[in-house]
């Protein structure tokens, strides 16, 4: 069964961060847009429009190095990370992160459910 949903959905980053909803997100766009890439490279470095001192932004870029090696992402240089598009590991990750998605989403229906 596939989840679909119709129109714009916005979630709360307050509500959902730490919850694993980002690298099933991220594994998701990844692996579709991937299809005819060799290799995607990302730097860690924190989003939320904060200001931050150069230790909270080393700290953020660790935490989420951290996350993006759950995709199958790998060290390269100077804090950049690269995925190998065609090896079955990274495949595996990606599929691991749409099952904790499907898990997530099947959790999150039975609290929800009339």
């Amino acid at each position: 069964m596939r989840w679909k949903t119709s129109g714009r959905q916005r979630l709360s980053a307050a509500r959902w961060r730490g919850a694993g909803l980002g690298p099933v997100l991220a594994g998701t766009a990844i692996r579709r847009l991937s299809q005819d890439c060799v290799a995607v490279a990302c730097e860690p470095g924190s989003a939320g429009g904060r200001e931050l001192t150069e230790a909270e932004h080393r700290e953020a870029a660790v935490k989420l190095g951290r996350v993006w090696e759950r995709l199958g992402f790998e060290p390269f240089q100077q804090g950049l990370l690269i995925l190998d598009c065609h090896l079955q590991r990274t495949q595996d990750f990606l599929a691991e992160r749409q099952e904790e998605f499907s898990a997530l989403r099947r959790a999150w229906q039975e609290k929800h459910r009339p």
